[in-house]
């Protein structure tokens, strides 16, 4: 019997496929297991080659008796190998279910499951006209139809997607909903569940394995309909998937940061235009590169402008704390409007992007600073453990009773977190239920849960927390809202810190007021005339967009331009610099501009230290042309193997 040949992916950090034969015929994008030297590995048949003159090994053991991936998704997932310039094999392993990845597990051994009947429950809400305008223009698109509804916060967003899910369900197809972070949408959650019943399936890193794989079965069998997950489930197979949904389209956290660095906002993108089916972004802060998009009308722009409830939006203040003493961060007006909501028997709202005690313990006598000795970051004081933490390793230290450099007791603080102004706040307020959301207070199995039901049983009471708190929720009695520690946006050098702090400013605004029109968002800065605070000031997202838009355009940067970042890590920050610095000189200054070497913001990392070449190119072909050179040159150069190199493209953290 003659052999077939194939090609082969493993999940390893080598940028190619290898070739193996069998007698069997197997259809690409199935798992099979092959030797790769001394080791039986698990494998992806990527494609059938033609009978081949060099010498192979074969395929010992074919995993499953249909493929994983289908054609369509092997095409897709090669493309996200080749845009974002990582190994096919361990691009193809991400998309796999834990169990999958094991070479023990045979997909026909698992049991079936019985197959979901929808249950065609009365919708609960009535539509609003605008509404339902763009259920009727999304119900009639066709084909790839990329569409951003934009929606302000309280427009019923939710219940857009409800419908155009249940237009699809009535035509036998299923549906994907993309969530940026499962445990920060809760109400998205179960909206859809209350609706959908057990025709909704979850996936998510927080399951267990089995769970995962439970769903993945279920949902590539059509015996669920409607899948909500996070970035892992962008590839979900489903047999047939009619619409994806991408709800909070700008948020960060849809980018992956470490191993494959992929965008799952933009793979699900591409996901629609190869299968020729709608997909909608859904955000009431649309990213940049969004707003682009459908200003050159390559996107649809559907406007949800009203809230369901009709209630105006809540007026925004600025308060200038220059020249005033703050209690924990807190100016006195801002105590002072607490109080005055807190006797109304209403909810506040204090939100500070930063967890534990205070970001800084240094001594006042010699400057010591207390820093990670694998990062090279501050450490953070959590008071209620009693250590300094990195939040970047999760390295735990003792707290000093006197400085380690000169001796001295003059230890001190510098800054403020959510835990101290849950301590300050309950001082200065006894008898008022706080509830502080972050990491740290969320960490166990149902805290969020439970802590989202205390909240909502409470009528005056004091809200704490990090961006955790502003993605999805709904709080009916929340009147004010106090946000601090916001003038990182306003200075950092980050390329998207202006955006990421408008996106924040309206959607922690978006929380209040949303059972009457008499809310009031305070804003705490140095910077009280900064010209983009004045334009959030308005409340008007789109607007503000536009002017940083204008800006961006002038001076050619994202998205008028495209990036990527040449990542190297190394224990010694000279070979960093030689390894970017050589690989500078190769590239042609014509095709593109190269900014560095230069250090990451976080410059030291678990004992790595941390260097980035910056590149951006007029347009993505010629970006992903030249890193494809640069990549070849980085495979020959024996130079490369003295860093932990990567390439991270459309980067969103530097």
């Amino acid at each position: 019997m003659n052999n077939f040949f194939y090609n082969v992916s493993v999940a390893i950090p080598l940028r190619q496929t290898f070739t193996y034969h069998s007698k069997q015929k197997i259809i690409p994008g199935t798992r099979v297991a092959v030797k790769f030297g001394s080791r039986s590995k698990l494998g992806i048949v990527t494609e059938e080659i033609k009978v081949t003159t060099i010498q192979t090994k074969t395929i010992h053991q074919v995993l499953d008796n249909e493929p994983i991936f289908s054609e369509v998704e092997l095409k897709i997932l090669a493309w996200a190998s080749d845009y974002y310039h990582h190994p096919i094999g361990e691009v193809l392993g991400s998309f796999l279910p834990t169990n999958l990845r094991n070479i023990k597990t045979v997909l026909d051994d698992m049991d079936s499951v019985a197959k979901v009947e929808i249950e065609n429950n009365p919708f609960q809400k009535n539509l609003t006209p605008q509404q339902t305008e763009a259920v009727k223009t999304l119900s009639e698109l066709r084909g790839f139809a990329p569409t951003l509804l934009y929606g302000v916060t309280g427009s019923g967003k939710t219940e857009v997607y409800i419908r155009c899910i249940q237009e699809q369900l009535l035509q036998q197809k299923s549906v994907l909903l993309l969530a940026p972070e499962i445990a920060l949408t809760p109400q998205l959650e179960q909206r859809v569940k209350d609706q959908f019943g057990p025709a909704v399936g979850m996936y998510h890193s927080k399951m267990t394995p089995a769970k995962r794989y439970k769903a993945w079965k279920q949902f590539r069998a059509g015996e669920i309909n409607i899948l909500i997950g996070t970035r892992s489930a962008a590839m979900m197979s489903a047999p047939k998937l009619g619409l994806i949904i991408i709800d909070e389209e700008h948020d960060a956290s849809y980018k992956q940061h470490e191993g494959f660095k992929f965008s799952a906002r933009d793979l699900a993108i591409k996901r629609a235009q190869m299968l020729k089916i709608p997909i909608i972004l859904g955000s009431a802060t649309p990213s940049l590169r969004t707003l682009r998009l459908v200003d050159e009308k390559k996107f649809g722009l559907i406007k949800l402008t009203k809230r369901i409830t009709k209630q105006n939006p809540p007026k925004f203040s600025i308060l200038d704390i220059n020249e005033t003493p703050l209690t924990s961060g807190l100016a006195p007006q801002a105590i002072e409007a607490i109080a005055a909501t807190l006797k109304q028997q209403k909810q506040a709202m204090i939100f500070i992007n930063r967890r534990g005690f205070a970001p800084q313990f240094i001594c006042s006598s010699c400057a010591w600073r207390a820093t990670c000795n694998s990062c090279d970051s501050s450490l953070v004081l959590h008071h209620h453990l009693e250590r300094l933490i990195c939040h970047r390793c999760d390295s735990a230290f003792g707290v000093p009773s006197d400085c380690p450099s000169c001796g001295a007791e003059q230890l001190a603080i510098v800054g403020t977190g959510t835990e101290q102004l849950e301590i300050t706040l309950q001082e200065l307020f006894p008898q008022i239920s706080i509830f502080r959301m972050d990491k740290d207070s969320t960490k166990k199995a149902n805290s969020m849960e439970l802590l989202l039901k205390a909240i909502h049983e409470s009528k005056s009471s004091i809200l704490i927390g990090t961006q955790m708190l502003i993605k999805g929720h709904d709080f009916p009695n929340l009147e004010l809202v106090v946000a601090i520690d916001v003038d990182q946006g306003v200075t950092s050098l980050h390329p998207a810190a202006i955006e990421e702090m408008g996106q924040q400013l309206i959607q922690v605004a978006g929380r209040a007021g949303r059972s009457d029109g008499n809310a009031l968002v305070l804003v705490q800065s140095r910077y009280a005339q900064d010209k983009n605070l004045l334009q959030l000031k308005k409340g008007n997202y789109l607007n503000f967009a536009k002017s940083i838009l204008a800006e961006r355009k002038a001076l050619n940067q994202p998205p008028y331009s495209f990036e990527a970042i040449i990542k190297a890590a190394s224990p010694k920050t000279q070979t960093n610099i030689d390894f970017l610095d050589q690989l500078k000189k190769t590239i042609d200054t014509k095709r593109c501009i190269a900014v560095g070497p230069i250090p990451a913001m976080q410059a030291k990392v678990r004992g790595s230290y941390q260097h980035h070449l910056v590149l951006q190119a007029p347009t993505r072909t010629d970006l992903n042309s030249l890193l494809q050179d640069l990549i070849n040159q980085l495979s020959k150069n024996k130079s490369s193997n003295k860093v932990r190199w990567s390439v991270d493209v459309d980067p969103v953290e530097f």
